[in-house]
């Protein structure tokens, strides 16, 4: 009996172990319809409002040069072995890998290259509204946070990406196709029914001309209560704005939109993020284009 049961364990335990790793190798799946597709990053460095790169780097793009650089990128489901505070949790961290060749730009000395080499990404998911590079308030369904590491770095002018930066990008993406439909045949609708409130507004001021003073007392009060309800729909557009993709936005072969601009930040510091002190500064902005 006792050898029936032993036999039976030894049974047991590679298929428990199988499906713990099959379990795990699961939870590290990235959820979002962004894995394994294609993108071409197009950097544009320099100063930005709020920026302290000129107080850590006296002189840094003081003459308003901007420096602009591409590259191609693709976003795997390959779990990150590193982690990054600033991007997202590492068991929700997948690998970045660059596609593209060597990048190229044109600066005073001529044609120069600059290396790009893999990173990482995550998507994180705000609850509340965030607000994006252009400074205006949204709620993106996520939150794409993303690196790069640039060994060459890069000089045009006085604007510099430093040999060996890591490069943060972090912008809004919409991953959810079918959400993204709703929204915006939702969207439509209350744009009509604001339009309607309107030109029946309209209609309602001019039938009350010459009316008399209870007509008109029954105008108001169809008013105001069409006051009310076109407040709430106007609250409820501007909802909604907050929520869908921005237009210009870029869009995916399978229907993931990427927000038109990004931001661009690098370490200030070399504490670690999770230490008071540690800071990251501005660097510039980004805008991203599928690719198939």
């Amino acid at each position: 009996m006792r050898k029936q049961t032993h036999f039976a364990l030894l049974l047991f335990l590679p298929t428990l172990a199988f499906f713990l790793g099959s379990a795990a190798a699961a939870l590290q799946q990235p959820s979002s319809r962004l894995a394994d597709t294609k993108w071409k990053v197009s950097l544009d460095v320099g100063l930005q409002p709020g920026t302290w790169m000129p107080k850590r780097f006296p002189g840094w793009a003081e003459s308003g040069a901007r420096l602009g650089l591409d590259v191609e990128v693709m976003f795997t489901n390959e779990p990150s072995p590193t982690r990054e505070s600033l991007v997202g949790p590492k068991d929700s961290t997948f690998q970045l890998k660059v596609c593209s060749p060597s990048s190229t730009f044109v600066s005073e000395r001529g044609e120069e290259t600059v290396e790009f080499a893999d990173g990482g990404w995550c998507i994180q998911r705000p609850t509340g509204n965030v607000r994006n590079a252009r400074g205006g308030t949204v709620k993106p369904e996520g939150l794409l946070r993303f690196w790069l590491d640039c060994p060459s770095g890069a000089k045009r002018r006085d604007v510099e990406v430093f040999p060996g930066t890591r490069v943060f990008f972090t912008t809004g993406v919409w991953d959810e196709h079918d959400d993204v439909r709703r929204q915006d045949g939702e969207y439509r609708e209350v744009l009509e029914e604001l339009q309607e409130m309107v030109d029946r507004t309209r209609e309602m001021r001019k039938d009350a001309e010459g009316k008399n003073v209870l007509e008109e007392l029954r105008t108001i009060r169809a008013m105001v209560g069409d006051s009310r309800e076109f407040d709430r729909l106007k609250e409820r557009k501007e909802t909604l704005e907050r929520e869908l993709p921005p237009l210009g936005s870029a869009v995916g072969s399978n229907g993931v939109q990427i927000a038109p601009t990004g931001s661009l930040v690098i370490k200030g510091n070399k504490i670690p993020d999770w230490l008071p002190g540690s800071e990251y500064l501005i660097l510039g902005t980004f805008s991203t284009r599928a690719l198939q």
